[in-house]
């Protein structure tokens, strides 16, 4: 009898243990970390995979404490930061990536910890089983992006970092993220997304380094980008990969400044079409 009694005892102890512990295990953060690759155009970014929907869940947090940001003419902010879920379980990333040979870019300190604050989350297609995320680097590196593409075979992440060699300063390394209209991305320069059919496409380069300018017009029909670099406006039509160069003298650099009835590029350069693709140019301007 007080054998039976002891066994009931330990089966009910067992039991609350038990308890506790599927407790403690389900209330911790389930992550798993993803190796990155670098991005290739061909990726299928609307390849429907074989998972529930919503494909992701998306918390956004706030930290209690502030924290300085900004170096020494920054300020204490309360850090704001995205997590996102993928199967239930937070989607952690390695932002180690395994420089080509010709690159510097990619080259990041191998001490770096694996992430999953991001600090930006776009999505890319209109089923969101893709999305960009933006994440804060070391100083030297500044913001990147990676790419999260739900496909058949499980979860793809991919580095947003085209293979570069940097020529002189290293101002043009990192650039960022920005949006043209309700549809377009474009990303370092390098990249353009559109996030009304999930397609993404590689601008082409004046040569190995990425284009080293500014953002300056996207035609009317939104497939050609055009840059204001040193001395030249460079135009590309991306969904075909052609390129349309035109030469900026000092008497065009002046009227950027002095000519305020447009606004840059405008002001010397008109859209004309060529083969059915759009490019700036001054030949049919009013000069």
């Amino acid at each position: 009898m007080g054998y039976s009694k002891i066994m009931t005892n330990n089966h009910f102890q067992y039991k609350i243990i038990l308890c506790f512990s599927l407790i403690i295990f389900t209330s911790c953060k389930h992550e798993k970390v993803y190796q990155a690759t670098l991005f290739d155009t061909k990726v299928d970014l609307n390849e429907h995979p074989n998972v529930e929907e919503p494909v992701f869940s998306q918390r956004h947090l706030k930290s209690r404490k502030e924290k300085w940001v900004g170096g020494i003419f920054g300020s204490k902010q309360f850090k704001e930061w995205n997590e996102v879920l993928y199967n239930n379980t937070v989607i952690r990333i390695n932002p180690q990536v395994a420089p080509p040979s010709d690159s510097e870019s990619s080259d990041y300190p191998s001490q770096e910890r694996s992430q999953y604050d991001f600090d930006d989350v776009t999505y890319i297609n209109p089923s969101k089983t893709s999305f960009i995320a933006r994440i804060s680097g070391p100083y030297s590196i500044g913001n990147r992006f990676y790419l999260f593409t739900a496909q058949k075979s499980g979860l793809k992440v991919y580095s947003i970092d085209r293979p570069t060699v940097i020529e002189g300063d290293r101002q043009w390394e990192n650039r960022d993220m920005v949006k043209f209209g309700p549809d377009i991305l474009m990303v370092d320069n390098d990249y353009v997304f559109n996030q009304k059919t999930g397609k993404a496409y590689e601008i082409t380069r004046p040569g190995k380094d990425r284009i080293r300018g500014e953002f300056a017009a996207l035609s009317p029909d939104k497939q050609t980008i055009a840059f204001t670099t040193n001395q030249l406006l460079y135009q590309c039509h991306y969904p075909s990969g052609k390129v349309h160069i035109e030469r900026i003298d000092d008497q065009q650099l002046s009227k950027m400044v002095t000519n305020k009835s447009k606004e840059w590029p405008y002001n010397y350069f008109t859209w004309i079409t060529v083969n059915g693709k759009m490019f700036l140019s001054a030949a049919s301007s009013s000069k």
